[in-house]
């Protein structure tokens, strides 16, 4: 489950893993060298990790149902739960200062402020397991899950509004992990099942003239 940021103008990846009893963070070069490793007592299992623009390390633990802000040195700046809103975290994003939750069992997307306080849920009857979460630069949403043994992708505006869904028919994905958006506009996700990695093309929405400048994505269909 990695993340990146730039360090002196090097990126810099984070990777958790499980260790003997718990989930590890650690800090490589881009070439693979360790660079150091970053306790995390306090957390059970890092379902979701991201990084942001000013090099913040943001994990979310799904036994604990919390949210933990560290820094690019591993010191705990934020913490906050979501266990009363929340069954079981899977994925995180940040956008605008608001954290953005998948719940696995909750069939939805929990959006937190920055003081760690729940404003909106995101999902419609079609949201099942939601377990990865991308936003692009313009706010588009892209939540992903693999129910039924597909990958799909719901397609959101920035305050929740279903602009689209989308199927991947090409392959059985029973377990999907994670998504990510590229800078190409390309869709990414991991099937845990087969060890496979996929790279869909990117989503093409229409949208009138008044909301053009909303979105960013417009590379295809899939």
């Amino acid at each position: 489950m990695p993340g990146s940021f730039e360090e002196k103008k090097e990126p810099m990846y984070v990777v958790c893993d499980r260790g003997a009893k718990r989930s590890r963070m650690q800090i490589f070069s881009v070439s693979g060298k360790f660079i150091r490793n970053i306790p995390i007592t306090y957390i059970d299992i890092v379902s979701g990790l991201c990084t942001t623009h000013d090099r913040k390390i943001v994990v979310v633990d799904s036994v604990r149902s919390g949210v933990s802000i560290l820094n690019e040195f591993g010191v705990l700046l934020f913490w906050f739960s979501c266990a009363s809103d929340m069954v079981e975290p899977s994925d995180i994003n940040v956008y605008n200062q608001h954290y953005y939750i998948c719940d696995f069992k909750g069939h939805s997307v929990n959006v937190f402020n920055h003081h760690g306080v729940l404003i909106r849920k995101i999902g419609t009857p079609g949201t099942k397991f939601p377990n990865g979460i991308d936003i692009s630069d313009m706010g588009d949403i892209l939540v992903g899950d693999s129910h039924g043994n597909r990958f799909h992708v719901s397609l959101f505006t920035s305050l929740g509004q279903l602009q689209g869904d989308y199927e991947c028919p090409y392959l059985k994905v029973s377990r999907c992990c994670g998504l990510k958006l590229t800078s190409e506009g390309l869709i990414v996700t991991l099937a845990k099942n087969n060890n496979h990695v996929l790279v869909l093309e990117g989503i093409c929405v229409e949208k009138s003239e008044e909301d053009e400048s909303n979105s960013n994505l417009s590379n295809g269909s899939f």
